[in-house]
Parts: structure tokens; C-alpha cells; sequence
């Protein structure tokens, strides 16, 4: 072993170890050690090593590192470009959260919770393997199950997500067990392989909360603890393996992939047209989650990298700005309780800075030029414009009602009369920072979007197996 492939190996341990840590530690000493430093503290060690090996992958020349036994092609240990993209993002997000959390959501058993999830989201962004992607699902899933089941009023909607996402888990388990047995990958496959494709499809389409099993998901986000659902939605883990085990077949692409990808283009739509007629911020932000989280499946399907790129680049902008619209709803659910768009509530005059970066994230989710979405939605339009007609109407018409949506619920939100002696809800210093925090990043990618973009390149050119790959040659994710 090289010692960039075991530099590579530590980070990866430590991406997935801390967390673990940081959740023991929680468990035995409770808030003495302090619960929101203890886990900012493992998340900044997290973000500090996938960052390594983020940049260690580009170092490297961009080659797929594996380790461990091999299913179906696929290793226990898989280090390639999507992984080196998700990692340091799904970080950010998680570090956001903990950071800007109201003190009262910061109960030491809520925290670990989510830091066991987090583990288990970070070694499923690690693995290409069929069955640690299969039980991965199993432990994500309880993890958000039991963040639901705990919370106060929080039953109901952990029955409808027990049900929902354990009919996907089941499905999920008995898809992957064809496809192993009868790889689509290979040309010699047959009908058990095929089937197993559709089962993985319709496992994550109901998991991905695409028409017509959406409900669920912005109940999730209505019913739930916001640092949940968002902890839960934005590593899209449908995606990731809808990418590992439905890209690449022998045929080319699969039938399942493209009519998921025609249902994504048709949920992406239809989520954000809900947005505009939403009645509370929770139920607006459900619904563009559901919305944006859908365009990336729908790019996945892509035959040209253009497209694939987009998505990716969607994955990222969408998930970075929703996070920041969800972290300032919070914010002011902490001082106001539950947020109403029914009427103009005038905040503007008590919250103007968390007016500004509601603004601010809500834009950066429209593709607003000088902000990553800009870059990720012509690329996105572009791509998918190339290839289907309709599918480049439906993501226009999918920012269209989007940008609606969020517009209507800030002028909702922050116009209106004022109240004379109305208090005012000053900002705090580290909400000011994970904000400022989140911007900067959005523009900062927006701005010089060229290494970011060549990497993406990368990443899609290796998952869509150009031309020129042997079978032995083939990326993690396109399983040879």
C-alpha cells in the first residue's frame, strides 16, 4: 500500500470514526463536556479530513482507490470522485446544523442521534459494496426514525416514515440480492437482473420521495425536528445509489434509470408548484427540498457528461442553499414559534438580518448569477435541453415556480405592518458565522467555478464509462 492509499484509508476512518466518537463520548458524559462543542468539535475533524481527501483524490490524478472484498464489483472501500465531492459537503451541512441549532434542540441524546447517522451516511458515501450500501440504508433510516420518535408530537409522522421507507429498505434488500446474483453490468445478465433493477428503482423512488410516494417527504420536514430532516434529505442517499447500482448497465442505460428520471423531471415540477401555495415556512421548505433533491436524480440518467455534471452540481448548490433557508426558519421558530406565510407577518423591522440571508440562501437556490445554482442550472438546462426537449421545459419550469415560491414566502415572512413595540430579534454571532459561512461558499463557487466544474467533469466522464473503459477498467459505481 502506498502511502497515498493509506493516507487516503486514515482520512476515511477518521470521516466515518469521529462522529462515532463524538456519540460515545456524548452517552457517558451526558452535557458535562458540552454537548453543541463536543459535536462541532468531531464535524470540524470530519470536514478537516474529507477535505484532505477530497484534495488528496485531485493530487492523486483522480484515480478510484479501493480495499476490501468485492461483490459484484463492487469494494467494501471505495474512494472515487463522488465521494471525494459528497464528503466535504455533506459535512458542511452537518456542521452547519449543529452549529446554528437553537441551545433547546441540543439534548445530548437528540445530538447523538444524529452524529450515529451521520456515521452511517459517511461510510455509505465510502462504500461501492452492494450489501453495506443495503445495510447503511437500514441504519441511516433508524437513525432519522428514532430523531422523529422522540420528539414531542413527533409520533405520527415516525409511523408514516416507518412504513414508507421500510417498504423501500425491503425492496431495496431484495433488488440488490437479484442484482448480485444476475448483474446488469454484464451482457450475459437476464430477467432476475432486470427485475432486481425496478426493485432497486421503485426503492429509491419511494425513498427519494418522488411522485407518486412524495408524501411523506414534506411531512417529514412539517411533523419532524428541522435538524433531522435536514441531516436526513440533503446527502440524497437515493442518489448516491441510484448512481452505485443502476449506472453503467451493459446496455447502456437502463429503462428503470430513465423512468425514474422522467418521474424525478415530473416531481421536481410538481414539488415546486406546491411550494408557491404552501401555508407555513415548513411546508414551503418541504416541498422545494423535495423539489431540488428530485432535479438531481433526474440528471443521473444523463447520457452526455454535460448533463451529469449539472446534477452534481446541483446536488451541491441545492443542498448548501436549502440547508441555509432551513438554518434561518429555524432561527426564527426559535424566537417566534411555528412560521406563517398565510398573512404578511412584518419581521422585517425585528429580524433584518435574517431577513438578508433568507434572501441571500433563497436566491442562491434560484440559480441568481454569481452564486454556485447559477453555474449548476445552466449546466443542468444545457445538458438536458442536448438531449429531451421536455425535460429542459420541466426544469425551467421547475425554477420558474421556485423562484415564486420562495419570493411569495419572504415577502410573507418579512413584509407587512410592524408592530410599534415589536421585540427585536438580533442575530446571534454564531448564526451570523454558519450564515456567512454558507454564502460565501455559494458565491465563492458561483465566482470561480472552473476547478470545481473540471473536477465534476471528472467524476461524470468515469461514472457514465466513456468509451475507452474495459470491462477491468471500470469506476467504482459502474460495476464491471
Amino acid at each position: 500500500m502506498s502511502v497515498h492509499e493509506a493516507v487516503a484509508l486514515a482520512s476515511v476512518g477518521c470521516v466515518v470514526g469521529a462522529p462515532l466518537a463524538a456519540a460515545g463520548i456524548l452517552r457517558v458524559f451526558g452535557d458535562r463536556l458540552g454537548t453543541r462543542a463536543t459535536a462541532a468539535t468531531a464535524l470540524g475533524v470530519v470536514l478537516a479530513a474529507a477535505t484532505g481527501l477530497a484534495w488528496g483524490w485531485q493530487a492523486g490524478g483522480g484515480r478510484t482507490l479501493t480495499w476490501g472484498d468485492r461483490v459484484a464489483g463492487g469494494s467494501l472501500v471505495t474512494i472515487d470522485g463522488l465521494t471525494s465531492l459528497l464528503m466535504p459537503f455533506i459535512a458542511v451541512v452537518d456542521l452547519a446544523i449543529v452549529l446554528a441549532a437553537p441551545r433547546r434542540a441540543l439534548a445530548p441524546a437528540a445530538v447523538t442521534r444524529m452524529l450515529l447517522g451521520a456515521a452511517a451516511t459517511f461510510a455509505m458515501l465510502a462504500t461501492a459494496h452492494p450489501a453495506a450500501i443495503v445495510v447503511l440504508w437500514i441504519a441511516s433510516s433508524l437513525s432519522t426514525w428514532s430523531a422523529i420518535r422522540g420528539t414531542l408530537g413527533g409520533r405520527p409522522t415516525a409511523r408514516v416514515y416507518a412504513l414508507v421507507i421500510g417498504t423501500a429498505v425491503a425492496l431495496m434488500a431484495v433488488g440488490t440480492a437479484l442484482l448480485v446474483a444476475d448483474p446488469p453490468w454484464l451482457r450475459s445478465h437476464g430477467t432476475m437482473g432486470a427485475v432486481g433493477g425496478w426493485l432497486v428503482a421503485l426503492a429509491v423512488m419511494i425513498r427519494k420521495g418522488l411522485v407518486p410516494f412524495h408524501s411523506w417527504y414534506p411531512a417529514l420536514y412539517t411533523g419532524g425536528p428541522l435538524a433531522s430532516a435536514l441531516a436526513a434529505t440533503m446527502p440524497q442517499i437515493a442518489s448516491y445509489t441510484a448512481v452505485r447500482l443502476l449506472v453503467g448497465h451493459a446496455d447502456g442505460v437502463g429503462p428503470e434509470l430513465v423512468f425514474i428520471s422522467n418521474a424525478a423531471l415530473v416531481t421536481a415540477a410538481y414539488g415546486a408548484a406546491l411550494a408557491v401555495v404552501q401555508r407555513d415556512a415548513r411546508g414551503l421548505l418541504g416541498h422545494l427540498a423535495m423539489s431540488q433533491s428530485a432535479m438531481v436524480l433526474a440528471g443521473i440518467a444523463a447520457t452526455e457528461p454535460m448533463e451529469l455534471v449539472g446534477a452534481l452540481a446541483v446536488w451541491v448548490s441545492s443542498g448548501l442553499a436549502l440547508t441555509g433557508i432551513g438554518l434561518v426558519v429555524w432561527a426564527l421558530e426559535s424566537r417566534a414559534g411555528r412560521i406563517s406565510i398565510d398573512t404578511l407577518q412584518g419581521r422585517f423591522a425585528d429580524a433584518p438580518a435574517l431577513a438578508a440571508f433568507f434572501l441571500l440562501f433563497g436566491l442562491a437556490s434560484l440559480g441568481f448569477p454569481g452564486t454556485l445554482s447559477f453555474v449548476a442550472d445552466d449546466l443542468l438546462i444545457s445538458g438536458a435541453l442536448g438531449s429531451q426537449t421536455h425535460a429542459g421545459i420541466l426544469v425551467i419550469l421547475t425554477t420558474v415556480f421556485a423562484g415564486i415560491a420562495v419570493m411569495r414566502c419572504w415577502f410573507r415572512i418579512f413584509g407587512g405592518p410592524v408592530t410599534v413595540d415589536a421585540p427585536r430579534h438580533e442575530i446571534l454571532p454564531r448564526e451570523r458565522f454558519v450564515f456567512t459561512a454558507l454564502v460565501a461558499i455559494l458565491v465563492g463557487l458561483g465566482l470561480w467555478p472552473g476547478p470545481f466544474v473540471r473536477s465534476l467533469d471528472a467524476t461524470a466522464t468515469s461514472l457514465l464509462a466513456i468509451p475507452g473503459h474495459s470491462a477491468h477498467d471500470a469506476p467504482a459505481g459502474v460495476m464491471p
